[in-house]
């Protein structure tokens, strides 16, 4: 080390070796959320080489590592260490912060930056933990269940207990959950009952799925098409009824239906009433046929006159011989 950073070591090596972790450091519970404890070690050629327990006089208090853990005491000169092979790990409560180098570890320890961005990721977790907390634990169907387990299995990672279960469903969130256990107990009720129509086995305190459950859930699945299939069938049916309902209503005269062509303009045809004012009523004529017919009106009405005429002459001469 050069002059500076054996200053930097006498420094923070004294601080930090004041919090030494136990050989166990808990890494759950309450007693891993209270956890602050720091971890030196310097490597050789990136191998394990030292543990550092203390630093007295400018002389480490360590043991060696010999191949299986670190069991051999020694004492090594810092200057003789570089500052470079010098690796701390810092147990922050659930959080674990890495320096490599005593330079990186003097910068992380001024500036804090490592530790506000753990305390950053903890509120961050709080909000959504404190919101999945209020959700409520929804269980699903049992054949929903199997196909979960299933999909599972084939990706390598099967279900065997209701605590992966749980963690499959609902992710690791579910341990904080207030309504954790009886939901536990529900779901190892689901797998119990599983069990008993044979979609599952228990062997050896551990849930396995069985040829039963990819039966029951083509038999599902098939049942749900059928259901699909009637519910299009019942639908289409109504819309029928509905079309044949609303023709028969037009064709009665409820209501006139509009016109969708009109091709009385391309022949210079006209609409006029033939009678009464009745609804739907109407007759094409032309302007010429219109002539005609009054023409053949005239000539009938002459007609008839004629007849009555010649009827009265006969009647007359008729009485005329009688007298």
């Amino acid at each position: 080390m050069n002059t500076l950073q054996l200053r930097l070591a006498n420094w923070f090596l004294p601080r930090t070796l004041r919090c030494p972790c136990p050989q166990l450091v808990p890494r759950s519970g309450a007693a891993g959320a209270k956890v602050n404890c720091f971890t030196i070690y310097v490597d050789k050629a990136s191998d394990p080489y030292l543990i550092v327990h203390t630093l007295t006089g400018g002389m480490l208090e360590c043991h060696e590592w010999t191949g299986a853990q670190f069991e051999k005491p020694v004492e090594v000169a810092l200057a003789d260490i570089s500052a470079n092979d010098i690796s701390i790990t810092h147990f922050y409560g659930f959080g674990e912060v890495q320096y490599k180098g005593l330079v990186d570890f003097a910068l992380g320890r001024t500036f804090l930056l490592p530790y506000a961005k753990i305390h950053l990721v903890r509120a961050v977790e709080a909000v959504d933990q404190y919101f999945f907390n209020k959700k409520k634990l929804i269980t699903k169907q049992r054949i929903d269940l199997l196909r979960f387990m299933v999909q599972r299995q084939m990706d390598g990672s099967p279900i065997s207990s209701p605590t992966d279960l749980m963690t499959g469903l609902y992710s690791i969130k579910w341990v904080f959950h207030p309504d954790k256990d009886p939901q536990h107990k529900r779901l190892r009720f689901y797998l119990d009952s599983l069990v008993d129509t044979g979609e599952l086995r228990l062997r050896d305190h551990k849930y396995e799925l069985t040829g039963e459950a990819l039966k029951a859930i083509e038999i599902y699945e098939e049942q749900e098409r059928k259901h699909t299939e009637n519910v299009k069938i019942q639908r289409r049916m109504l819309w029928l009824t509905v079309a044949i309902v609303l023709l028969t209503a037009a064709q009665a005269g409820l209501y006139k239906l509009p016109t969708l062509l009109d091709l009385s303009s391309a022949w210079g045809l006209t609409t006029r009433s033939t009678g009464p004012a009745t609804a739907g009523t109407v007759r094409p004529v032309n302007s010429n046929v219109e002539g005609h017919e009054k023409n053949l009106v005239v000539f009938l009405e002459t007609r008839d006159h004629s007849r009555i005429h010649q009827r009265q002459l006969a009647f007359a001469s008729q009485n005329a011989t009688l007298r």
